[in-house]
């Protein structure tokens, strides 16, 4: 799993909601989260910006740990 997987998961966990409710407040289909949460899928950066802002966290953050290499 990518450090950017595990940050998500980190961050969802600690906002205590549920994906729906994170979602819908990211504008990000759960499917989505879901892929993103799991390393399936590579974020664009529209997708890491409205994570960043729904979560309050620096998107040069979730951008650096996109580009980590796995392992």
């Amino acid at each position: 799993m990518s450090e950017f997987s595990e940050r998500l998961i980190q961050l969802r966990a600690d906002s205590k909601l549920s994906l729906t409710e994170i979602c819908q407040g990211a504008g990000i289909p759960p499917s989505r989260l879901v892929e993103l949460e799991r390393g399936i899928r590579i974020p664009t950066s529209g997708q890491i910006e409205h994570l960043a802002n729904y979560y309050s966290v620096d998107s040069g953050e979730l951008v650096e740990l996109a580009k980590a290499p796995e392992g």
